[in-house]
């Protein structure tokens, strides 16, 4: 979280509002114009699902090759047992 001042003051800067969001739409509806708001906001969909499942993929693949690398640990301790 962002804070602002000293330590002994905190106050949170990302936090967005009510009246910041309406003043984003309005400055997005001059901007771009009623026509181009669903396709802007249909292509910022899609852009946000891609990113979740790109990074979904590399926590998976992640998670795997900690797996990986436990079984190699876990599983060499037996061979060295089976060998003597």
């Amino acid at each position: 979280m962002f804070f602002s001042g000293t330590a002994s003051h905190f106050l949170p800067v990302a936090m967005i509002g009510h009246t910041e969001l309406i003043w984003i739409f309005a400055i997005l509806f001059l901007l771009f114009g009623a026509a181009k708001l669903p396709a802007l906001a249909r292509s910022l969909g899609k852009s946000m699902r891609e990113f979740k499942k790109a990074s979904k993929d590399i926590q998976d693949e992640i998670e795997r090759a900690e797996d990986e690398k436990e079984d190699r640990s876990s599983g060499s301790g037996d061979n060295e047992r089976l060998n003597d």
